[in-house]
């Protein structure tokens, strides 16, 4: 049976395929990136969320932080329980604030961000199609059918002429460490591919 992953396994699963999943066991809860002003609380002594750096950052879902009054919002999105009550099973629904949770969510821009880079690292001798096939196969676990390659490639194409001509756009799209390297043009136009690729409904669902 196909089934959607679990909020948790989602960004698990991303992590993996992006090639950022830090394995360290144990220890404190993490703080991974979200949106700003989720973390508002009236009174004294206001908690604070500090975004984990370094490998912190891309632990594992089990050890994000949880706070019951606001918990981790793009857990939430995906039908994790707010750990009020007990669950026996959770609820998996399907709405649009799931897709751009994936497409727009810091973690996950990150992620594809990561991925872009993964992708355009991958042999310097391979050409579009190759590394299309490679990044598929990384995130759905088969190789893509012509029909399923062919948009992809269109992307990568139609990107690398806007960012050839653009390439201030290039530099605020990808990630700070890359605004000044050679390949920046390609991290932009890949990025975009990696960003379709997460967000894909195979991507996040068991089968």
């Amino acid at each position: 049976p196909r089934f959607r992953l679990s909020a948790e396994a989602i960004r698990d699963n991303a992590l993996v395929v992006s090639g950022l999943m830090t394995h360290k066991l144990g220890g404190p809860p993490v703080y991974p990136p979200q949106p700003e002003g989720i973390w508002r609380h009236v009174g004294r002594n206001e908690p604070k969320f500090v975004t984990s750096v370094g490998p912190d950052r891309f632990r594992r879902g089990i050890y994000v932080v949880w706070r019951r009054s606001a918990p981790y919002p793009s857990f939430t999105n995906f039908d994790a329980p707010d750990r009020a009550v007990c669950i026996v099973n959770r609820s998996r629904t399907n709405t649009p604030l799931q897709a751009l949770t994936l497409l727009n969510d810091p973690a996950y821009v990150e992620m594809a961000q990561a991925f872009s880079k993964r992708i355009v690292s991958y042999d310097a001798g391979r050409n579009d199609r190759q590394r299309a096939e490679y990044a598929f196969q990384l995130a759905v676990s088969r190789k893509p059918q012509a029909d399923e390659l062919a948009p992809l490639l269109e992307v990568v194409q139609s990107q690398r002429e806007r960012f050839s001509k653009d390439k201030q756009a290039a530099r605020q799209l990808v990630g700070k460490a890359d605004h000044d390297s050679k390949d920046l043009v390609e991290l932009a136009s890949w990025f975009y591919v990696a960003n379709i690729l997460l967000n894909l409904d195979e991507t996040i669902t068991k089968g």
